[in-house]
């Protein structure tokens, strides 16, 4: 038995054809049986087509719809569709009807939520899979113990693209094999680092067994020979590594920048823009929303650590820790919203009310925009306002006051603030009125970056616990005597172990 290519391996070509023979599946019906048998069948009579080791099997979703029994009846399509739909993308009304880009309950979005009403009787929809990548695995298994070869299966489905024309087949299910070429880290050509290449192999192998197997054939099924560097050897039970499902080629939630069409977007805004205005208005007592990003484990506060060494992380949880308490004693604060890659993090803060959003990776201007964004939708009319996590000697009655200067300076015409920390250089603290959008500048020198981009700079006095961040030693030995009670608490544990 060869063996697939190895990861990296250039292949010399890449090939496709369709497996005849397969005919009309129904519910009930051995899907794999069957495609086995007409791969048989189509290898006997082509023996350079059978399958070997690195091949990939692209399986079109409707015959896995149907020998998994999912056509329903539904007089009206709409209704089936409106079943499959977790969540409305976008409308459009035509003369033909109004047309639904949705996100249905596998993760995919496109038109209709997949439900299809051609190629079924009168009265009948087929749905898709009730779960792709379930599917892949099931097609896998049987396959790899009826051929002895190590390949790989792609679910495909037909879906249009945003601003693009046509449709083209995409991977909604998969196993065995890499659907995601995740490139970054690398270098290209010229020697440059790649940042964000990831291309979809899943959809590429999907959109090419595609053009192989056509729409009206009846070849529902098409190998691929040639990528057997994307395929993964071992059991299909399971994921054995990142990106060889179908679902993890999806990118919805907060890192989708194209959640709304242009209906539900202008929509979406008149709604926040009448919640700003009226908070603008001042008709109501300001409510706040506080977006704090944190950098724990192995990555916190690292100028710390030649004092500290790892205990730095525990010290880093109580800086923060100090800082929630504190923000949590302001009346106008409503929510506080931690940006954070720490999978205990909501544990490490009880009893403390915080959510815990999750920290889209790219820096922490990147964790401040996802914070900001979320905020801002679940509450479009409280303020936002930015603080670092380092602010162990922070009390609520100087943020309180820094939040009433920036909704004061909101209603004279200046919805974003800042405040400078005590150096003068950097910033600990941005505000965000109702309705504004804001592109944080935080970094080395973003006391003057942000005031260049338009930020006020905020008239809190220079003895002001807001300004007291902590970047280095010096800055914690600054503040010992107005540090919170978890953070001297912490110092005095690590102080005696020391003594040990």
């Amino acid at each position: 038995m060869t063996s697939p290519e190895p990861p990296g391996a250039e292949p010399s070509q890449v090939i496709a054809w369709a497996v005849p023979g397969i005919g009309e599946i129904g519910a009930g019906d051995d899907l794999a049986g069957i495609v086995g048998d007409a791969l048989d069948a189509h290898a006997a009579a082509h023996p350079e087509h059978g399958l070997r080791d690195g091949d990939v099997l692209v399986v079109t979703s409707k015959v896995v719809s149907k020998a998994e029994g999912r056509i329903v009846e539904a007089d009206d399509r709409e209704e089936a569709i409106t079943r499959e739909t977790v969540r409305v993308v976008a409308t459009r009304v035509h003369d033909g009807g109004v047309t639904r880009i949705v996100q249905n309950r596998q993760g995919v979005v496109g038109a209709a939520a997949g439900v299809d009403a051609s190629n079924s009787p009168e009265g009948l929809v087929l749905l898709l899979p009730e779960d792709p990548d379930a599917s892949a695995r099931a097609l896998l298994r049987a396959w790899r113990a009826r051929f002895g070869v190590d390949l790989g299966v792609i679910v495909s489905d037909t879906l249009g693209r945003a601003w693009r024309i046509g449709q083209t087949d995409v991977a909604i299910g998969a196993a065995g094999v890499r659907v995601v070429d995740d490139l970054r880290g690398r270098a290209d050509a010229s020697g440059k680092p790649l940042a964000v290449t990831q291309p979809a192999v899943g959809d590429e192998l999907a959109a090419l067994g595609d053009l192989v197997k056509g729409k009206a054939s009846g070849c529902p099924v098409a190998v691929v020979r040639g990528a057997g560097r994307f395929v993964v050897c071992g059991p299909a039970e399971s994921a054995q590594e990142e990106f060889t499902t179908g679902r993890s080629l999806t990118r919805t939630g907060p890192t989708d920048m194209f959640r709304l069409g242009t209906d539900e977007a202008l929509a979406e805004g008149y709604r926040r823009g009448l919640a700003a205005g009226l908070a603008l208005a001042g008709r109501a007592e300001p409510r706040w929303s506080i977006v704090i990003p944190f950098k724990g484990g192995s990555a916190a506060k690292s100028r710390l650590a030649g004092a500290f060494g790892a205990d730095r992380e525990r010290i880093a949880l109580a800086f923060l820790r100090d800082t929630v308490a504190a923000v949590g004693a302001v009346e106008a604060v409503e929510r506080v919203l931690l940006v954070s890659g720490e999978p205990l993090l909501r544990e490490a803060l009880q009893p403390y009310d915080v959510e815990v959003v999750p920290d889209p990776g790219g820096g922490l201007n990147a964790a401040v925009a996802a914070g900001l964004a979320h905020a801002q939708s679940a509450a479009p009319e409280a303020f936002a306002a930015v603080l670092v996590g380092d602010l162990p000697a922070l009390t609520g009655a100087d943020l309180a006051a820094a939040l009433d200067l920036a909704v004061r300076a909101a209603r004279s015409g200046h919805p974003l603030g800042f405040v400078a920390d005590r150096d003068g250089t950097g910033t600990t603290v941005v505000t965000v009125a109702p309705g504004a959008t804001a592109s944080t500048r935080f970094g080395t020198g973003s006391r003057a970056s942000h005031a260049a981009a338009g930020f006020l700079e905020l008239a809190v006095p220079d003895a002001s616990s807001l300004r007291l961040d902590i970047d280095d030693v010096s800055a914690l030995e600054d503040v010992l005597d107005r540090a919170g009670p978890l953070t001297r608490a912490e110092l005095a544990a690590i102080a005696e172990r020391g003594r040990r």
